[in-house]
């Protein structure tokens, strides 16, 4: 069964800083500033585990969250 991200999106949270989480092609962004991690997603499965994450930049993580109705500095809606 492919991953459905509509599905679980409110119940989905960044394991380090339990802040939402975004859809961006293959992997799940945190909108925690701070953090700006993205999560892959491997065969349809989320790899919500620190050691797989990647720290985007902070100019990568406001494109993100821009794309996404978010703000480039804080990640709150907009």
């Amino acid at each position: 069964m492919p991953f459905d991200y509509a599905k679980v999106k409110d119940i989905l949270v960044c394991p380090k800083t339990k802040a939402d989480l975004v859809l961006e092609d293959q992997a799940l962004v945190c909108t925690n500033p701070e953090a700006r991690l993205s999560y892959p997603i491997v065969d349809d499965i989320p790899r919500l585990l620190l050691d797989e994450a990647s720290e985007l930049s902070v100019e990568q993580w406001g494109d993100v969250m821009s794309k996404h109705g978010r703000s480039r500095t804080t990640g709150e809606p907009a």
